[in-house]
């Protein structure tokens, strides 16, 4: 098995290495994308920070969270009737899979490496507050509603789950958010980088193909009900894409100050008038 996987990466990386021409500079766009800005990376990264450490000092230190699960009862009846048709028992091997395919995507935005290195700064930032951010929602979302995973309406559920209080942390997936995070800030940035590329629609649908399967895998391994998981690519993909896009001219543009005078004649002198847009 190892050694078929280790043979189809080798294969996939002879294939994109000699390709790779039709997706370097010669497609790179010469007008000006991304930029940073001292107050706008701030605030950035100050909302990102506030989020995710917040998040895990209620977690870690003032253990806000309710994990009791001596009084926890199982109840069907809470679990929405669509979404009791994709429940399914714990499986580890799935849960690892899972895990590893999220760390791929999480991988993604390395075709980003194609671009001048001079962008290279200005990526890592943005990626940097792009997932401070989704870290962070999907922390407060876990700490703030209590949803049971599926794996605990079956028999024999992980009993180490248990005891490390993540069993009613279902609310929403973190793989899945983290993975569409990568998904969608590869595509949005590729696509602003390279919009000529042949190779756009590939580079999306790879992206978004790893995100999706991890959603998949979230489910399948017992882990997650459906719409933890679509609330978890909803959040990965809006963070993913809102973060970058604060980072470009027409965002930059609704904050330039436009100063305008209009003087006019009246009987009685003059009449002028500042205006600041």
């Amino acid at each position: 098995m190892k050694k078929k996987i280790f043979l189809s990466a080798l294969l996939i990386s002879i294939f994109f290495s000699t390709n790779l021409h039709s997706i370097t500079y010669l497609d790179y766009t010469d007008e000006p994308v991304f930029s940073l800005n001292p107050v706008n990376e701030i605030v950035q990264l100050s909302v990102g920070l506030s989020l995710t450490g917040s998040s895990l000092l209620c977690d870690k230190v003032f253990h806000i969270k309710n994990n009791n699960f001596d009084n926890w009862e199982k109840d069907y009846k809470l679990v929405p009737y669509m979404e009791m048709f994709l429940m399914a028992p714990y499986n580890k091997a799935l849960h690892y899979v899972g895990t590893g395919t999220a760390a791929l995507a999480l991988l993604t935005p390395g075709v980003m490496a194609l671009t001048p290195n001079d962008q290279w700064l200005t990526i890592g930032l943005m990626y940097t507050e792009t997932l401070l951010w989704a870290y962070g929602i999907k922390d407060w979302g876990k700490l703030l509603i209590n949803r049971p995973r599926p794996y605990m309406y079956f028999d024999n559920f992980p009993m180490d789950k248990v005891e490390e209080g993540d069993w009613n942390c279902s609310f929403p997936s973190g793989h899945t958010t983290l993975a569409f995070t990568g998904a969608a800030f590869t595509t949005y940035l590729f696509h602003q980088y390279f919009p000529e590329s042949q190779w756009r629609l590939a580079v999306t649908g790879i992206s978004f193909g790893i995100a999706t399967l991890t959603g998949i895998l979230r489910i399948a391994s017992g882990n997650h009900f459906l719409g933890d998981v679509m609330m978890g690519a909803i959040i990965g993909t809006v963070c993913g894409v809102a973060v970058p896009y604060m980072h470009t001219s027409r965002f930059y543009q609704k904050f330039q100050k436009k100063n305008k005078t209009e003087v006019t004649v009246t009987p009685f002198g003059f009449n002028a008038k500042f205006y600041l847009d």
